[in-house]
């Protein structure tokens, strides 16, 4: 009998451990086009968005959580697009997407702590535009674009546990390895750099 409420309480322990979390957070981010080499008519510069998102992380063993997430961000960029010599039009690719990372999250200490994390990365595209500088209207170009998008992300942060609840910050960096156009002449990746806070809940 005695073995066997050690063993419950062993395994409520444990389980108390490897607790789950729900977590919120908001952002701001700096993304950027690839174009190849061959393609000289169109400069590309970066361009800033705000990024919200939830999640749902689970330790798996001490320190070492898996998590998912759900991230709504505007990606894109900045472009002068040359139509003449000597003369370019500017303008702003803005991609609309919803990215579903997939994260190894792990803590390099108990209590407050930096982590690390890396993973996978699905980005469902949900609207692609093209709005050119003095134009009241932007341009749908969605219908050449790949509705789904495969990269890699890995952040770095810092998180304080507070009881049930957190609190973090992070810096996280993405990037596409799938080509955004479906015209093969012409192929199109992109990165992201982003700034996060957000808080935990853990129960």
């Amino acid at each position: 009998m005695k073995r066997t409420i050690l063993l419950l309480s062993l395994l409520l322990a444990f389980q108390a451990l490897l607790a789950d979390e729900a977590k919120a957070l908001l952002g701001i981010h700096s993304s950027k086009y690839f174009f190849p080499s061959e393609v000289t008519s169109l400069e590309r510069h970066a361009k800033t968005g705000l990024t919200i998102g939830l999640g749902y992380a689970r330790e798996i063993a001490p320190r070492l959580k898996l998590e998912m997430r759900a991230v709504l961000r505007q990606k894109g960029a900045k472009a002068a697009i040359a139509y003449a010599p000597g003369k370019e039009a500017l303008g702003t690719y803005r991609c609309t997407v919803l990215s579903v990372p997939l994260l190894a999250s792990y803590r390099l200490r108990d209590g407050a702590s930096p982590y690390f994390a890396v993973g996978p990365e699905l980005d469902v595209v949900l609207a692609h535009r093209l709005q050119l500088d003095g134009d009241e209207g932007s341009a749908d170009i969605s219908e050449h674009t790949n509705k789904f998008m495969f990269g890699v992300a890995a952040a770095l942060g810092y998180a304080i546990p507070l009881e049930n609840w957190g609190a973090f910050v992070e810096l996280r960096f993405d990037r596409w390895l799938s080509d955004l156009w479906k015209s093969p002449e012409a192929k199109v990746g992109g990165e992201t750099v982003s700034l996060l806070v957000g808080a935990a809940y853990r129960f």
